[in-house]
């Protein structure tokens, strides 16, 4: 095999599971937010892969970052999800519970 049909591979099945993980940590998002989800404003979404800042121990992580929302106590919202779609961080930190009284609210 030449090594540049080997480096395509590799580049290819990177790319598979960078996407894999990026569709698991939206779902996980989705899952969050609840439905129908809230208008959230502008949406950026970063892959900090020389580790989050933010976070403790600065693992890799998917930052997903909104704003405005229209959810109240909630201006900006800041979501970090690791690699396996496992939640980090919230920012706000009770962010399920502002999400919990919106959706009670009906809109």
């Amino acid at each position: 095999m030449r090594i540049t049909t080997l480096l395509m591979l590799i580049v290819v099945g990177a790319a598979l599971v960078l996407g894999g993980s990026w569709a698991l940590a939206s779902y996980r998002i989705a899952d969050l937010l609840g439905g129908p989800p809230p208008h959230m404003g502008e949406s950026k979404t970063t892959f900090e892969y020389q580790g989050s800042p933010a976070l403790k121990g600065h693992p890799r992580a998917w930052n997903f970052s909104y704003g405005p929302t229209v959810i109240p106590g909630a201006p900006r919202v800041r979501i970090y999800v690791d690699l396996t779609g496992h939640i980090l961080r919230m920012e706000p930190s009770d962010l399920p519970e502002l999400l919990k009284a919106f959706h009670a609210t009906g809109t």
